[in-house]
């Protein structure tokens, strides 16, 4: 199962791809194209931090599910931003993109949001509509597949298959309109299998497929529901095991597991190397960054640049004065700069970074990206830029293309938390709440107030914790506050407030002690033979147990 909203759930013949047609619709700066991934990869219900996928640069995993929108999608947007793709993207991580939009009429789960079978082609037509203004917030312009989430539904319901292929042939219809590929997600044994009578001329079938079947198999074929002679060529996603966790780097997510042999959103890929051009480097003019090159890392002998200079204004929550370089390529022959490398550059900067200094490319010295962090010094497979930090504090940055790389000082402040869920447990408050974003790409920690004081922190990606200080006496007022690592702090969350409950007024002053026991055999789940207690038992006993077992409520959240 994707990551789909769920009931008393906190927060799961050959197809040819059809070439995109002429957008209706236009996005400035798309971040992103369209790409084939083959290999691992993994999903998430919120998008790892930028933190988080550095991290996780240590695993196998080079693809990503992330999830842009729908009616029934279980989480918020919390890190998922247009930078963040471009910043995940250009680390080497190639994207899957996922809508969890209506479900079909017969889905078991009946607080879903639902396709009404009469209107199911208009209802599909919407939602790709949909999907696609929702993509391009995230900067995943035409060329790229959306994915529509479709969990499983019953198998023995005519009507409900026909509403569902109705839907997902508008879908892809739609989609294709609008430039991007259709593709589809859900369970092997109900959606996939009534995909395939689409592929025979029943309607617009799916480029394509992501085969939930959590068999264990990492891989594409093989699949007793889903004939291998159907979309065969590099268009299957299959997901073979449920949410679980995973640590990499240090770094724990609960994921579920994908094997790719399919498109994807992914990094513009480098341009081939056409050619041998000797190795070289050269030093910027204030003698503080140094390019180098192996032979070869250009397609064609060209003169490099390495340019200083600083923000003039404060940009995206980048402090004015920042220090940049402008790493630039031109061929010898006078041609056009190039825009991209064939091999990798390396940009030293050559004084140690100060603390609250994050690593950014741009292309137009506007709009920033934030680079991932490597875990050594070699580009991964689709990446285009990142960077290391060395011992001695200074920043390398690997790249492939050309741009304005800068050691950007941080002065803009997370975003405001959205106001934490909190439910209790044995006198524990159990607090979670959606991450906030930054423009550096991750949060350092999230404290929690109670009464505008800390009383805890959490360090890195988790947004959840256990805080056991409640107030004895009356009521405690609990707020998230995100810090990123340059020290900004976020505007305070809205506030969850958990009061004591007064105790019951029938209860004697004195509780005789086979209350007491009682009270803890009923704790211990009633394990072992029941106490001596009076018969019947008074009322009293139950009012005043339930307040022992339950002496707080949280009486708003917002």
């Amino acid at each position: 199962m994707r990551r789909i909203a769920l009931a008393a759930t906190v927060c799961a013949a050959v197809v040819a791809i059809l070439g995109p047609a002429p957008a209706r619709t236009d996005t400035s700066r798309p971040a992103v194209s369209r790409g084939t991934f083959t290999g691992p990869g993994l999903d998430t219900c919120t998008a790892p931090s930028l933190t988080a996928l550095s991290a996780w640069l240590a695993s196998p995993y080079r693809a990503v599910g992330i999830y842009v929108g729908g009616a029934n999608r279980a989480c918020a947007d919390g890190n998922l931003s247009a930078s963040w793709v471009a910043s995940a993207t250009a680390g080497g991580w190639s994207l899957i993109p996922l809508y969890v939009g209506l479900q079909a009429p017969c889905v078991s789960d009946k607080t879903l949001t639902r396709i009404d079978p009469a209107s199911a082609s208009a209802q599909g037509t919407a939602a790709a509509t949909d999907a696609v203004s929702r993509a391009q917030l995230f900067g995943l312009g035409p060329g790229v597949p959306l994915y529509f989430d479709m969990e499983g539904y019953s198998t023995t319901d005519p009507a409900c298959t026909q509403a569902v292929q109705q839907f997902v042939s508008a879908w892809v219809d739609e989609l294709h309109a609008l430039g991007y590929v259709a593709g589809i997600y859900g369970s092997a044994s109900s959606t996939i299998r009534d995909m395939v009578p689409l592929v025979s001329g029943g309607g617009s079938a799916p480029d394509q497929v992501d085969i939930g079947n959590w068999n264990g198999n990492a891989g594409v074929f093989g699949d007793p529901y889903v004939s291998d002679a159907l979309w065969a060529h590099h268009q299957r996603i299959h997901q073979y095991r449920g949410g679980h966790d995973e640590t990499y780097g240090g770094v724990t997510l609960n994921v579920d597991n994908d094997y790719l042999d399919g498109a994807v959103a992914a990094a513009t890929p480098s341009a081939p190397a056409e050619g041998s051009t000797p190795a070289g480097s050269v030093t910027s003019a204030d003698g503080l960054a140094v390019a180098s090159w192996p032979a070869g890392a250009f397609p064609q002998v060209a003169t490099v640049a390495v340019a200083p200079g600083a923000l003039e204004q404060t940009q995206n929550g980048f402090a004015a004065g920042s220090y940049t370089v402008q790493l630039s390529a031109a061929p010898a022959d006078g041609s056009a700069p190039l825009t991209s490398f064939a091999g990798t550059v390396t940009l030293r900067f050559l004084q140690p970074a100060a603390a609250g200094l994050v690593p950014a490319v741009s292309t137009d010295g506007q709009t920033w990206t934030v680079l991932l962090r490597l875990p050594r010094a070699r580009l991964p497979a689709g990446a285009t830029a990142g960077y290391t930090f060395g011992a001695d504090g200074r920043v390398t940055v690997l790249t492939t293309v050309p741009g304005l790389f800068g050691l950007l000082r941080d002065v803009g402040r997370p975003t405001r938390p959205a106001a934490p869920f909190g439910w209790i447990i044995d006198g524990t408050l159990r607090l979670s709440w959606p991450p906030s974003q930054d423009n550096s790409g991750s949060i350092a920690r999230y404290q929690i107030l109670r009464g505008g004081s800390p009383v805890a922190s959490v360090t890195g990606g988790p947004t959840r914790t256990a805080v056991r200080s409640l107030d004895p006496g009356g009521r405690s007022v609990f707020r998230i506050v995100a810090v990123d690592a340059a020290g900004n702090t976020s505007i305070p969350s809205g506030a969850l407030l958990v009061v004591r409950r007064s105790r019951p007024a029938d209860a004697p002053a004195a509780i005789p002690a086979w209350a007491w026991h009682l009270l803890d055999w009923q704790r211990a789940a009633r394990s072992g033979s029941h106490p001596p207690t009076p018969r019947p038992l008074p009322g009293w006993y139950w009012h005043w147990a339930s307040w022992k077992l339950q002496p707080y409520r949280i009486t708003s959240n917002g």
